[in-house]
């Protein structure tokens, strides 16, 4: 073992390398990429010292990291053989070449670049493949329906993404894949890294090598396609979020605003696109930026007097979109009248929201007695928590801006003071929801930049320390990154007492 300090030496990452060839594919050479996620998502040398140099500079979280892909695909791949590793059935025709690439972004590059085949077959025969199930897969599968795959579904009453796109994957090796890839790499986050790293990559890098057949080929229905590709985006995401996110989302992105896929698709492709909007408002939040995909452009949007909780979520996840648009937008000087009659619209829009808002979904107060002025509520179900949270994060937004421009127009104290109150109730709301007992694991996800908010807002140190204590159960037993978010915090409220 490599002292602390140390780069590990040349034997030990052999070694490492060795205690996974049985799991890449027969004739594939496999190459370590080494580092910190830091660096890896810079695209920076990194030093591979624990902490290494730039992490230390910086004073950022340094988790090293070893990511395994396949250097390239094999020369020639006979079409009558047959591996049960990689789920395809014997006969299926495996016989192009392609440079393995390493993320989706790769993926869409490369694609955007070939000239598409013509098929060789059509899209509705995609269901007479078979895949071999091992004990493995079936393990991962499990995995995914009864974890993450509830975090895809949060706003989705359908469940598309545990059910519809299992289905699939049951004829769909690049679903199955995508699926193992998520879930295993969800596990190595848990504390099992060295068992579960390995088995990611290795369907990680099979479902990469699917995805750009797919694309190039077109051998497979747009379905498909569109939900690998999320899952593997969510797969990247959830490995290495960062600076680099835009990446990340570059494939999903392509598919939706390209061939207007979300607006003309299928329901699953619709689901998909939502996923897809949650990443990407999430992220928003993170970089304090506009999403990447502009909310003028977000496909079927749900109207007012909707009554289903998922779609009544989709809706205020919109205009949380436009307030984060509106928000952080690089507008100097005073408003414009333009810009506070449009202000002004996007309040009553969310105000509007909650007015019509079932009295179910607004979630129920227990009669238990909680501390810190909090309340313990009750949601009838997840996608009810989620579009609360989302609501409450909305008007905390809303109120940061009237505080910004109350240095500009010289409102008075008092006005100043109401808005102060409005953002900590708010907050307070947030902190209530997520510290009840029974909150589900996909609303808890959906929590963390609320919960952000929350604390950056509350006063009090005791239940700032609690939301801290929760960003950070989240990271250890959901494998969300949450620690930056932590860490931001905790400098703030140094900063702040200086």
């Amino acid at each position: 073992m490599s002292s602390p300090g140390k780069s590990p030496s040349t034997t030990t990452r052999r070694r490492r390398i060795g205690n996974v060839d049985s799991h890449l594919l027969h004739g594939v050479k496999a190459k370590v990429i080494a580092g910190c996620r830091n660096c890896r998502t810079r695209r920076i040398k990194c030093d591979e010292k624990k902490p290494c140099g730039h992490c230390a500079r910086k004073g950022l979280e340094c988790k090293q990291t070893e990511f395994i892909v396949h250097e390239r695909w094999p020369e020639s791949t006979t079409a009558t053989s047959t591996n049960t590793h990689d789920g395809l059935s014997e006969g299926q025709d495996t016989s192009t070449n392609y440079y393995d690439p390493e993320s989706t972004y790769d993926v869409f590059r490369q694609a955007s670049s070939t000239v598409p085949r013509e098929p060789r077959r059509s899209p509705q025969l995609q269901g007479l493949i078979e895949v071999t199930v091992t004990e493995e897969i079936a393990k991962l599968l499990d995995i995914y329906q009864r974890g993450i795959g509830t975090w895809m579904d949060v706003l989705d009453h359908s469940l598309a993404y545990q059910r519809q796109v299992v289905r699939y994957a049951l004829s769909s090796p690049l679903l199955l894949h995508a699926i193992c890839a998520l879930s295993a790499k969800q596990m190595s986050l848990l504390g099992e890294a060295f068992l579960w790293e390995p088995v990611s990559a290795r369907h990680y890098g099979k479902s990469l090598g699917l995805l750009i057949r797919e694309l190039t080929e077109q051998q497979t229905s747009r379905e498909v396609i569109v939900s690998a590709t999320i899952l593997l985006c969510s797969c990247e995401l959830l490995a290495c979020p960062g600076v680099d996110y835009q990446r990340h989302l570059y494939g999903a992105r392509s598919l939706f605003q390209t061939h207007s896929i979300a607006a003309n698709g299928s329901s699953l492709e619709h689901a998909g696109f939502w996923i897809y909007a949650r990443h990407d408002v999430s992220l928003a939040l993170v970089h304090e930026c506009a999403t990447l995909i502009p909310p003028r452009e977000w496909p079927n949007v749900p109207q007012f007097k909707e009554t289903e909780e998922d779609r009544l979520g989709n809706r205020i996840l919109w205009i949380l979109a436009k307030m984060i648009e509106f928000r952080f937008s690089s507008i100097e000087g005073n408003w414009s009248d333009k810009r506070a009659r449009d202000f002004r619209d996007l309040s009553s829009e969310i105000d509007l929201w909650w007015e019509s808002l079932p009295s179910s979904a607004r979630g129920i107060a227990t009669t238990d007695i909680s501390g810190n002025g909090l309340t313990k509520m009750w949601f009838c179900v997840p996608s009810a928590a989620a579009g609360c949270l989302y609501y409450h994060m909305t008007k905390i937004l809303s109120f940061e801006c009237l505080l910004e421009r109350y240095t500009e127009v010289h409102s008075e104290t008092s006005q100043y003071s109401n808005w102060l109150e409005e953002i900590r109730s708010h907050a307070l709301a947030i902190a209530s929801i997520c510290l009840s007992p029974g909150l589900q694991e996909g609303a808890l996800i959906v929590a963390v930049n609320p919960l952000f908010y929350a604390a950056k807002h509350i006063c009090s140190l005791s239940l700032k320390t609690k939301i801290w204590a929760l960003l950070e159960h989240i990271e250890v037993h959901l494998g969300f990154h949450t620690q930056n978010r932590v860490a931001q915090l905790q400098k703030e409220l140094v900063l702040n007492n200086r």
